[in-house]
């Protein structure tokens, strides 16, 4: 089944408050989608099917709702539908689309969802809401929950994408995240250093210049994944400092 149909299904069944129905028309028609090897269903078809119900729930009252049980009742491939969903409809939805991400923080336990969330739709609201998302960005990187601090991280890659002027903004966010000990969020970090580069390489190559001296392991490991975009001088330069090889 196409991507379309599919969608088409799943709207016709959330429109009728019917999500047990849509868990159904879902489990019966991904299994022709799912690889061979891993037996999961590939991220862009579930991007694709998302997309096109949120075009369809985006004129429709009741949508958060039908989303919102949708998401609490599914696994992993209903989630990410939801998301794409919401991606969608974020552009016209801000203040719901911003609540039902509330909602549902709790609820984020693994790298994909997490980094589909900020991708999806975090971007979105970011780019529609800059101070206001970026403040809530702020609480999240001191959070216990190293999801929430992940989430933060992995809003600036697709952030900086699409306002390619505000490295510095991006940069002092990821500045509190420079000592995290969690791998899951060092490596959400260098990937948003790797993309802040790619818009305004002599600003990461100063940020990394300073948190290289004296560099604890973990801010070393950021630093290393980080700086891969950056020219090889640079990364020499980095280097001899995270050694202590250069009197600066």
């Amino acid at each position: 089944m196409q991507e379309k149909e599919l969608a088409e299904l799943l709207y016709r069944a959330l429109k009728k408050g019917d999500v047990a129905s849509a868990i159904s028309v879902l489990s019966q028609n991904l299994s022709s989608q799912k690889t061979e090897k891993l037996r999961f269903t590939k991220t862009p078809f579930l991007n694709s099917v998302g997309r096109e119900l949120g075009r369809l729930l985006a004129p429709e009252e009741g949508w958060f709702e039908a989303l919102m049980e949708l998401w609490k009742s599914g696994d992993r491939d209903a989630k990410l539908i939801v998301l794409s969903a919401l991606g969608r409809l974020s552009k016209a939805h801000y203040p719901e689309v911003k609540d039902f991400v509330l909602k549902i923080l709790g609820e984020v336990s693994h790298w994909e969802i997490c980094d589909q969330l900020a991708l999806k739709v975090m971007v979105n609201l970011a780019v529609k809401q800059e101070e206001e998302i970026f403040s809530l960005l702020e609480t999240w990187v001191s959070s216990p929950n190293k999801w929430l601090r992940r989430l933060a991280a992995a809003t600036v890659p697709p952030f900086i994408r699409a306002k390619k002027d505000r490295a510095q903004i991006c940069l002092r966010l990821l500045e509190q995240l420079m000592e995290d000990r969690d791998r899951d969020v060092q490596k959400a970090v260098s990937w948003a250093l790797r993309e802040v580069t790619k818009k305004d390489p002599a600003a990461v190559h100063a940020f990394l210049k300073k948190h290289a001296r004296g560099a604890g392991p973990a801010t070393r490991r950021i630093i290393r994944e980080g700086m891969k975009k950056l020219p090889p001088e640079s990364q020499g330069e980095i280097k001899a400092l995270m050694e202590g090889k250069n009197g600066e």
